[in-house]
């Protein structure tokens, strides 16, 4: 196949269609009037398919990053004890969040590369006056999912513990079902398994959830008070001014997804992820995560023994127009990271592993 476009394979942003870029170029409207409301709604209508949920979905303008701070500023309490598995990057940023809003963080660790037991998280739910959980299904650093969640969401729900759940890097590539597993709080963001341009991201709360966002004394944010975004959301609106071009490109999105259909969607990133993993195999490259249930669909992480990784990724992206990622955090010099979240189907993975088999027969392999 001849490759036309430069290919974005990291763990976002993706390559955007012609469809949603020219979405994004519309002429700007009144963000408090009727067509503002009408593009809100047709939002967050496709954003409840993609959530499975029928609780309210606020839409930020702001990274993932925004809808992680969202939470931890509204639903989680000074000196609340939240219990979070800490296996990642992105993990220890939550540790990080929880710490910073004055709660005391329960952390159950393990190795990068594996994910905590269950036994030990119910060990330090019973051990503890645990009032919230935080889990961050997919771990961008290590290429680890959490597939745990409806064991750990039957453990909460007993106890009436609050469940919260970052799906930023994939949702609407993995499977995740927001009501059917009970969570309270999901957050996602824009540019990864939604299809949809950088900076947007969205907040799916339940009814319990945001009873207690609202009776928080200490909600210190201006910009991300719950209040304030619930008040609006009514209305079909946002408290300040919303990034009106990247709200135009997501209905798009939403509305191409709805087209290709949820169950599909997942099922062609299942075979894009099988097809990457059995490549790896089949040129002896090692796999980062430990246990293949871990191994995640959104975010391939492969170690670098023996490879020049520096070299396969420059010749990828000038030779081919392939652009895969280095490793994360610690493990920047130890792996490389292959993103699966985009619009990629069966001929573009077959191009980019040609590209890639091409490049590793070149560059050879490192003693």
């Amino acid at each position: 196949m001849a490759q036309k476009s430069r290919m974005l394979l990291i763990p976002g942003p993706i390559t955007l269609p012609e469809r949603v870029l020219k979405a994004m170029a519309k002429p700007i409207i009144n963000h408090r009037g009727e067509e503002f409301h009408v593009l809100y709604e047709k939002v967050e209508e496709g954003l409840k398919n993609v959530f499975k949920t029928e609780n309210n979905v606020y839409i930020i303008s702001g990274s993932g990053t925004a809808g992680v701070d969202m939470v931890f500023q509204n639903f989680v309490y000074e000196n609340e004890k939240v219990l979070i598995p800490d296996f990642g990057e992105f993990t220890g940023r939550i540790v990080e969040n929880a710490l910073k809003v004055g709660a005391k963080p329960v952390i159950v660790r393990s190795e990068w590369g594996s994910i905590p037991s269950l036994r030990s998280m119910v060990d330090a739910v019973e051990n503890n006056n645990v009032e919230s959980i935080f889990i961050v299904h997919n771990e961008t650093s290590t290429g680890v999912t959490f597939r745990m969640m409806e064991e750990v969401a039957n453990i909460a729900r007993k106890r009436g513990i609050l469940v919260f759940v970052d799906t930023v890097s994939d949702l609407g590539v993995e499977p995740f079902y927001t009501d059917k597993l009970g969570v309270d709080v999901c957050v996602t963001a824009s540019q990864k398994g939604l299809g949809g341009p950088p900076g947007l991201s969205f907040v799916s709360v339940s009814g319990k959830a945001l009873e207690k966002g609202l009776k928080n004394p200490r909600r210190r944010s201006f910009y991300l008070d719950v209040e304030k975004i619930h008040r609006f959301h009514l209305k079909r609106e946002t408290p300040f001014t919303p990034a009106v071009p990247l709200i135009y490109g997501m209905a798009e999105a939403l509305e191409i997804l709805k087209e290709e259909g949820y169950e599909e969607r997942i099922r062609r990133h299942s075979e894009n992820a099988r097809m990457i993993y059995e490549f790896l195999e089949s040129e002896n490259i090692e796999v980062f995560p430990r246990d293949k249930e871990y191994w995640s669909t959104a975010i391939i992480v492969f170690k670098n023994t023996g490879l020049n990784a520096d070299s396969i990724i420059k010749r990828l992206y000038e030779e081919y127009g392939i652009l895969i990622a280095r490793g994360m955090g610690k493990l920047r010099n130890e792996t490389t990271r292959i993103g699966n979240v985009g619009y990629e189907g069966r001929a573009e993975m077959e191009y980019f592993l040609d590209s890639f088999r091409k490049v590793l027969k070149d560059t050879g392999r490192q003693p």
